[in-house]
């Protein structure tokens, strides 16, 4: 039954069928679209809602009287695990593993995020998580005031609605 209906040939082939090309059935496939869209979206969101939560208890919830310390070490796990999902995703869809930009460029970005993140376990063991996320999310509206006062950039009210 499953195979037969439009949305799974659409799905799983990407060959639009011919009652597809109904007006009516456009609208109803823009609509499971967007369905797709937003339970994918708070799919996303809730996981990494969970992955703060588990940092914060991991920095914040005393192991055998002392809390944990190494938050590099955290890092490096974390960094671990990145490298093998996407070494195994690459190699799942044929891609090649080689460096298209020179090594010095990844270095730099890799520096920066592991200090970055680093900085966030370390942040956790003074602040809660939300505390944490509104702190970052905030960080847009004083790059914007800077912005405006060295480059002499202006904002309309869509731009300081984004920062808020």
């Amino acid at each position: 039954w499953l195979k037969k209906t439009t949305l799974f040939r659409y799905r799983c082939t990407n060959k639009p069928t011919l009652a597809m090309a109904d007006s009516s059935t456009d609208s109803r496939s823009a609509l499971v679209s967007a369905a797709w869209c937003m339970f994918y979206g708070a799919g996303i969101i809730g996981m990494l809602v969970i992955y703060g939560l588990l940092q914060e208890r991991i920095m914040s919830i005393p192991y055998g009287g002392e809390l944990f310390t190494d938050s590099v070490f955290l890092v490096f796990c974390n960094r671990i695990v990145a490298i093998v999902f996407a070494v195994s995703m690459a190699a799942g869809k044929g891609e090649e593993l080689v460096n298209k930009a020179p090594l010095w460029k990844y270095l730099a970005i890799s520096f920066s995020s592991v200090y970055a993140s680093a900085c966030q376990y370390e942040a956790l063991r003074y602040v809660s998580f939300p505390v944490q996320m509104l702190g970052k999310s905030f960080k847009m509206m004083p790059v914007m005031v800077w912005g405006m006062l060295v480059a002499g950039k202006r904002y309309g009210f869509g731009g300081w609605g984004d920062g808020v």
